[in-house]
């Protein structure tokens, strides 16, 4: 069967057709407020007393003393079970590597480049179960630690070690791609790669498209608010990095091509689907590409771009519908469209506020109340709000996001108590005011908290 080749009309109709619309599994809307799932990632480290630092690295793999025995011996209880990519090593010069650990449960851990966990749940019903799905994965974590003496840690960036010492462990072409293009655009990709670390948030689209735009329109409208009031990497390589959100720095001065918030300038003034598909399409389009599978690690011209692709071959290869989802995931906006709400604006937050985040954002758009109200609240800042993004890696310093800030914060409290009882419990409620109280409303985020413990 020959696959059809791309054209910019078969690209619009990939992003309403696959990431517009919801994923159209048998169970897709099981809660009738919305399914919610998580990405997290985790540093882990070692003690060293022989270190300045007094703490070392864990390589992620090898015969003795990797992350990735330990975690495969202290997963086997739980039904973890290890898939491998490049098993038989039919890629030449790749070995084999364990690239999951999946759960029966449909959660999983994957891995990053730096050696970073990541935590992956399946799609929950409601708060409670995913409470059930992640806590479950970090007392495999914590197995780990009583077994082997391996440290973990939540953080938006690695707070010991600079990018010599971790060095990127995932040796797959995809990923040798991906650190020659960052390479050839500055620092920031293997800083990206190896040292930083994020909750993802994933989301339920809507029912309708209606709410489906209001929903992504509020996501990328939150991205400067959530980056402010959530920062957790002001330490990084055991320095201060002169920002709350280094992280957020970091993804800022990436690559403007395929990173970054939505043109909400544009969509906002159409708030309807075919405005929103017209701006994803062409941030697609205009990025370059990065890695094309049949050329393996290939380093490619910075105007190869999509765009650039559907008219015209690249060593004598057309794209087809086969390549958009390798282009696809190669883009990283704040807001991704996968089916469903991929939100990636969080630093990885301490384990006793993680919940916090999810919550904010389950109140804010799952509510339609809230979602009217964010709106309200933000749309007439849709021209500036990539210079509030920039001003808040910087945390609450600027009066105008300490102030937007306290309103959405007293939105997703209210938002929240109106969810309904199947879908949260009295004390998350609770949980968000607490944070309020002693975060927000103080202008204070994470990284205020004794960020000199892991100063050199």
């Amino acid at each position: 069967m020959i696959t059809p080749l791309l054209t910019r009309e078969s690209c619009r109709s990939y992003i309403e057709e696959r990431l517009f619309e919801p994923v159209t599994h048998s169970d897709v809307i099981l809660s009738q407020t919305g399914r919610i799932g998580i990405e997290l990632e985790i540093f882990s480290c070692q003690t060293d007393k022989n270190s300045k630092k007094g703490v070392k690295p864990i390589p992620l793999f090898g015969k003795e003393g990797s992350l990735i025995n330990a975690l495969l011996s202290a997963s086997k209880s739980f039904g973890g079970i290890a898939k491998v990519w490049n098993p038989d090593n039919r890629i030449k010069g790749y070995p084999g590597q364990v690239e999951q650990i999946k759960f029966p449960d449909g959660d999983s851990f994957l891995f990053e480049p730096g050696g970073q966990i990541e935590i992956s749940t399946a799609l929950c019903n409601n708060m409670q179960e995913l409470q059930t799905h992640l806590t479950s994965k970090q007392e495999i974590l914590k197995i780990v630690t009583q077994n082997s003496g391996f440290n973990f840690a939540q953080f938006g960036t690695n707070p010991w070690f600079d990018v010599n010492e971790i060095k990127n462990q995932l040796h797959k072409p995809r990923y040798h791609a991906l650190e020659k293009y960052f390479d050839n655009i500055g620092p920031y990709g293997k800083q990206m790669m190896l040292q930083t670390g994020s909750l993802h948030i994933n989301l339920d689209l809507g029912r309708d498209p209606a709410t489906r735009v209001k929903r992504i329109v509020a996501a990328n409208l939150l991205v400067p608010f959530v980056t402010a009031m959530f920062a957790n990497s002001s330490i990084v390589e055991g320095k201060k990095s002169g920002y709350k959100s280094y992280r957020s720095f970091i993804w800022q001065n990436l690559d403007a091509r395929r990173t970054g918030i939505l043109a909400m300038d544009k969509i906002s003034k159409t708030m309807d689907k075919v405005g929103l598909i017209d701006v994803y399409l062409e941030f697609a389009l205009k990025a370059p590409l990065i890695y094309i599978d049949e050329l393996g690690d290939c380093e490619l011209p910075d105007y190869f771009t999509l765009e650039y692709w559907i008219a015209n071959p690249v060593q004598g290869i057309k794209p087809d519908s086969s390549h958009l989802a390798n282009h696809f995931s190669l883009l990283f906006p704040e807001v991704r469209l996968k089916g469903y709400l991929e939100i990636r604006s969080v630093d990885a937050p301490p384990v006793n506020w993680q919940w916090v985040p999810v919550m904010f954002y389950t109140s804010l758009l799952y509510s339609n109340t809230s979602l009217e109200q964010v709106l309200e609240l933000l749309l007439p800042f849709s021209s500036c709000i990539n210079e509030f993004h920039r001003e808040a890696t910087y945390g609450l310093l600027s009066d105008e996001i300490f102030d937007i800030s306290k309103k959405l914060m007293i939105l997703a409290i209210d938002g929240f108590s109106g969810l309904p009882d199947d879908f949260k419990k009295e004390q998350h409620v609770s949980e968000l005011i607490r944070f309020f109280d002693k975060y927000t409303n103080q202008r204070r985020t994470f990284a205020d908290d004794n960020p000199e413990q892991f100063l050199l």
